[in-house]
């Protein structure tokens, strides 16, 4: 339920128009999420699970038969919680009519995000009563337009200014009841050769795990920051006439502070790892290179199992140029042509909704993440028109003749980036994928979206009749 309230003033004073405003909102959050409570299991292929289904404990070795999945999670515990948020924003704002080719647009906004104090803190994790307290959240503004020779033909405008995103409330409601305390929701994890159970079966909700194997928990970093965004532009745009314009444009976005989830209890040892590469085109492996790398095989918190921390140390950036050419509808066609070149890079956003155990290859190297990023599109063409039937036939024939439009549409892409991953989990791992840290599965050697997929094509077209 969201109780919310906003104003705002506007005050024009001469060449000033002057704006100021405030919003509060309240959210109280009822949430029934007990993830992974029938239990989840994890293969890296699907032989692997059509193995487990067909004849369970095939895997492992002959003296030491183990089931065939990489890794199993089950929670328990409460189901849900109820927990409140409050946002707090207020801006102003100054059109400047400097003269009559130049406005300025000056603003200033504030915004602070109150989390819900922590009522699940475990003694043994001090960490779990961390929460984000952000109060510098202030974003300038500043746009500018001109008009380049006065006569209202060609237009010069850009902008640049600073913006705060929340931190959404299920990452919040994660680390309220994953603390690793009984009363709290406790999630494990096991890797086939742990103790897990065997597929399809679940362990007793009734009877949570005790032993060697421990509860995960979440906690927010100590320094997390509020996910912010650095956006610029700059516009030229040109009136050809035949209701025709031309435009080129610079558009920037840098992603600071953006939210990703590590596990921070690990340690590694340097450990040779074979790979079985397989050739598509011929059956089987061709070839067994080795590589040493760390294997992270042990957790040195033996109170828990994996404990991720909830930080912000992820950065991004766009750049793109672009081109554009419009003709409004005249002389009964309408037309739409753009080309964008575009870079984007980062540090590997995350996508969840809620946590992920750990998503880095490394937990100990942030920069190793560095590359393109999944989103980056490097060109794109698209264009559009309208065609509208120019004739005007008359009496009965007209009926079929008149009021036909054609509408194509067509765009091409660069395709999207991948990474080349590795199936399997190295034995003696903590967790499972390729080092045993539970976080990505590509090779250090290959980095991370250095792969294309094709290029794309696509062209729609569309015959209608205005009846």
């Amino acid at each position: 339920m969201r109780n919310q309230v906003a104003d705002t003033v506007t005050w024009i004073k001469g060449k000033h128009t002057l704006k100021f405003g405030g919003d509060y909102s309240h959210v109280n959050d009822d949430t029934a999420n007990l993830r992974f409570q029938y239990g989840g299991f994890s293969y890296s292929s699907l032989l692997n699970y059509f193995s487990d289904l067909y004849k369970p404990n095939t895997c492992g070795t002959k003296t030491a038969p183990a089931p065939c999945y990489s890794s199993y999670t089950q929670a328990f515990g409460p189901l849900g919680a109820n927990f409140a948020t409050n946002d707090l924003a207020f801006f102003a704002e100054d059109q400047f009519k400097v003269t009559p080719r130049l406005t300025l647009d000056l603003g200033l906004r504030y915004e602070y995000e109150m989390l819900p104090d922590p009522y699940l803190v475990n003694s043994l994790a001090p960490q779990t009563a961390d929460r984000p307290a952000d109060k510098n959240n202030w974003g300038p503004r500043v746009g500018f337009a001109y008009d380049v020779f006065g006569d209202g033909s060609t237009s010069l405008r850009g902008g640049w200014g600073l913006y705060y995103g929340r931190i959404i409330n299920s990452t919040i409601y994660n680390a309220l009841l994953n603390t690793g305390v009984a009363a709290g929701q406790l999630q494990y994890n096991f890797t086939a050769t742990q103790g897990g159970p065997i597929f399809p079966q679940v362990i007793n909700p009734a009877t949570p795990p005790t032993g060697t194997i421990k509860p995960a928990i979440v906690y927010f970093d100590q320094n997390f920051q509020a996910p912010g965004i650095q956006q610029i532009d700059l516009i030229l745009e040109r009136q050809l006439g035949w209701n025709t314009t031309l435009s080129f444009s610079y558009l920037g976005s840098m992603g600071r502070h953006l939210p990703n989830f590590v596990d921070t209890n690990l340690t590694a040892t340097p450990k040779t790892i074979t790979y079985a590469v397989i050739d598509p085109n011929h059956k089987g492996p061709i070839t067994a290179p080795t590589i040493t790398g760390l294997l992270y095989n042990s957790r040195p918190n033996a109170n828990f199992g994996a404990m991720t921390d909830i930080f912000s140390g992820v950065n991004s950036s766009y750049n793109a140029f672009a081109v554009q050419l419009n003709h409004n509808m005249s002389h009964y066609v309408q037309f739409s042509a753009n080309y964008t070149w575009a870079h984007a890079l980062d540090f590997g956003q995350n996508e969840s909704t809620f946590t992920d155990t750990n998503d880095l290859l490394s937990p100990s190297c942030l920069k190793c993440e560095y590359g393109d990023s999944s989103f980056d599109v490097r060109q794109r063409f698209t264009g559009s028109a309208v065609i509208d039937s120019w004739w005007n036939v008359k009496g009965w024939a007209g009926y079929l003749a008149n009021g036909w439009e054609l509408a194509p549409i067509f765009a091409a892409q660069t395709g999207l980036p991948y990474s080349l991953i590795t199936s399997g989990s190295a034995p003696g791992g903590a967790s499972g994928a390729i080092n045993g840290s539970g976080g990505a599965t590509r090779l250090f050697e290959t980095g991370r979206n250095t792969y294309r997929y094709p290029n794309t094509y696509v062209l729609v077209l569309r015959l209608s009749k205005n009846c």
